[in-house]
């Protein structure tokens, strides 16, 4: 039963991930046709702003209200969810709203602080981010009341009128301001339907849960959000600020956007791994949570290498196929960043198993000695190197909190990391062909994407035939999270 709630769960969040990150990249597709390079700069730190401001506000509330909501669901506590679900509402609430208020009327102060926006779109920036502090909360109990379908669609709906909004207001005008209020419909339109449907799911209670048993738990995981905000956008700050030049960032932005793709699947996983977990532990404790992350590991991992290692080896070709020859000088950067995203994968799917653990200051320090490599490499590579030396910084950090994330679940679980030969053969040879036709084949850009494609579609399904990478457990559980209608296709393909 629960194995099938997990997969159900992962269906239904992959199809968020895949719908929410296509949009997100159709929108960086057209607006970097409608806007200069520099604007898109300036695009870059509006949603840092907005990033910034829901971090530090929202306290990681939401990962509480995950935990104690399947905890207690699993222990057959009702109140106690419903406690520990508006106890977080209240306690959120008394630092949010006075910070949004302060963040307005200090906005010109900031706008001159963050360079590049004005104060109008950083009191925008701030307003979104108060929003998506409740929407955050109320995505965290359908996370932990099961109900996937809803997280689905409270993102879709906020990527979809938001992103389209602000692209049409940015055609007709109002560029970056335009994008800036068409995220903030975005954000108003998730927190209605949020409130909607979340209606007499966790009716309140007499006592909430006190904020002292909040804190101890989602305290060091703030601690950890701080680090994995650095950890977003320390690149982008640092860049802007050592190269004092928005059309470079802007680039970057776009490469870094552009590998946000490749995270559709771990941070499904990640998404119902970690009340999964907590739901497991909470019923019979820690016995079967080695097993299951193991088996998420090894999934991501032969689906996300190949896809990584073909983009990276044909960088220059899809960032100018998908965003124009004026961004192709990230091209190096871009091959870089799809790299990462292996380490990445891992480091994602340890990490929610350590919080569902309650291993949060592990968690902490793992993003903390991430951001440290990461400031460093910065430091010394992005003077030299621009965005190609924050790319690699990525890299770094990546490695570096893998190392002491592991070190953390294997001292904890038992949990030992296996490679399968198999993942590196079948990765490595499905992206050689897409590499030759780049380097060896002259034909348009837009061609030449076209058949790079085709050529890692068919070398990955040849190789799923003579390799055969996928055991029957793992193909068991792709069947159930793909959509029916697709079922006999990838079975024909997986067999």
């Amino acid at each position: 039963m629960l194995l099938r709630r997990a997969a159900l769960g992962t269906s239904y969040v992959a199809l968020m991930n895949v719908v929410t990150l296509g949009i997100a990249f159709t929108f960086y597709i057209a607006i970097a046709r409608v806007l200069t390079p520099s604007e898109v700069g300036e695009i870059s730190l509006l949603f840092m702003v907005m990033t910034v401001f829901n971090s530090l506000t929202l306290l990681a509330l939401n990962s509480a209200v995950t935990k104690f909501v399947s905890e207690k669901l699993g222990m057959n506590k009702p109140d106690d969810a419903s406690a520990a679900f508006w106890g977080s509402i209240k306690l959120m609430s008394k630092v949010a709203l006075p910070a949004f208020a302060l963040t307005v009327v200090f906005s010109s102060y900031l706008a001159r602080f963050v360079g590049g926006l004005d104060a109008s779109l950083v009191s925008m920036a701030a307003g979104a981010g108060l929003i998506l502090d409740y929407t955050s909360i109320l995505g965290a109990a359908f996370y932990g009341l099961w109900l996937y379908g809803s997280v689905t669609i409270q993102n879709i709906l906020f990527y979809v009128v938001g992103r389209f909004s602000g692209l049409a207001l940015a055609m007709f005008g109002l560029r970056i301001h335009g994008v800036a209020l068409g995220i903030l419909t975005g954000a108003i339109a998730s927190l209605a339907y949020s409130i909607l449907v979340f209606r007499g799911k966790l009716p309140r209670t007499k006592t909430a849960l006190r904020s002292n048993s909040l804190i101890g738990y989602s305290g060091p995981i703030y601690v950890a959000s701080l680090i994995v905000l650095a950890q977003a956008w320390l690149d982008i700050a640092i860049l802007y600020m050592i190269t004092a030049d928005l059309s470079v960032v802007g680039t970057y932005y776009l490469v870094i956007s552009s590998t946000a793709v490749l995270t559709f699947l771990p941070n499904s996983l990640a998404s119902v791994l970690f009340p999964t977990m907590s739901y497991k532990i909470g019923e019979s404790g820690q016995e079967n949570a080695t097993d299951i992350l193991g088996v998420v590991i090894r999934l991501s991992l032969l689906i996300i290498t190949p896809i990584s290692l073909a983009l990276a080896a044909v960088a220059p070709t899809a960032l100018t196929v998908a965003y124009g020859a004026k961004y192709s000088a990230g091209g190096t950067a871009l091959a870089i960043a799809a790299l990462a995203v292996v380490p990445t994968t891992i480091y994602v799917l340890i990490n929610s198993t350590l919080q569902a653990l309650g291993s949060t200051r592990s968690v902490a320090l793992a993003g903390a000695v991430a951001v440290l490599a990461n400031l460093v490499t910065l430091l010394f590579a992005v003077p030299i190197l621009a965005g190609v030396g924050a790319a690699l910084a990525r890299l770094v950090m990546a490695l570096a909190g893998l190392v002491v994330s592991y070190s953390a679940i294997r001292s904890q679980l038992g949990y030992r990391l296996k490679i399968d030969w198999r993942i590196p053969v079948f990765s490595c040879l499905s992206a050689m062909p897409a590499l030759a036709i780049d380097r060896l084949v002259s034909l348009g850009f837009l061609a030449k994407g076209l058949v790079e494609l085709m050529a890692f579609i068919v070398a990955a399904v040849i190789l799923l035939k003579l390799v055969k990478p996928f055991n029957e457990a793992e193909k068991g559980i792709i069947m159930r999270v793909i959509p029916r209608n697709l079922r006999s296709a990838v079975k024909l393909v997986l067999s």
